[in-house]
C-alpha cells in the first residue's frame, strides 16, 4: 500500500495547505512531446484545500520540497473541485494516510 504521512502545515496559500511525504515518488512535469525534458519526481506534495472566491471548494495537490515550497504549479493526479478534504485527495491520487490526526 502506497502512504503519505503528514509532515507539517505550510503557511502560505489561502486555506488549509499541508505537506505529506509520500512513501513512493509521483511524476510531474510530464512531457508533451518528444521535445520537451523528461519528467521529474518528487516524493514530497502538498496539498491545499480552500474555498475559491469564483470557483467554489477545491482541493488540489501539488510537488513540493521537504520544506512545503510548491515546485511546480502543475495540478497531480488526486485534485478535485467541489470538496475540500486531504484524505480523498491523496487517495484519488493513489495513498492512504499513515495518521488522520494532523492538528
Amino acid at each position: 500500500m502506497k502512504t503519505a504521512r503528514f509532515v507539517k502545515k505550510c503557511d502560505w496559500g489561502t486555506g488549509d495547505v499541508r505537506l505529506y511525504e509520500l512513501s513512493e515518488p509521483v511524476e510531474y512535469g510530464k512531457p508533451w512531446d518528444d521535445d520537451d525534458p523528461p519528467a521529474k519526481t518528487t516524493r514530497f506534495v502538498a496539498v491545499s484545500a480552500t474555498f475559491a472566491t469564483f470557483g467554489g471548494q477545491e482541493t488540489y495537490i501539488f510537488p513540493a520540497d521537504e520544506n512545503g515550497e510548491v515546485i511546480d504549479w502543475g495540478e497531480l493526479d488526486g485534485s478535485f473541485r467541489g470538496g475540500i478534504d486531504h484524505a480523498k485527495a491523496l487517495n484519488q491520487a493513489g495513498f492512504e494516510l499513515e495518521e488522520r490526526n494532523h492538528d
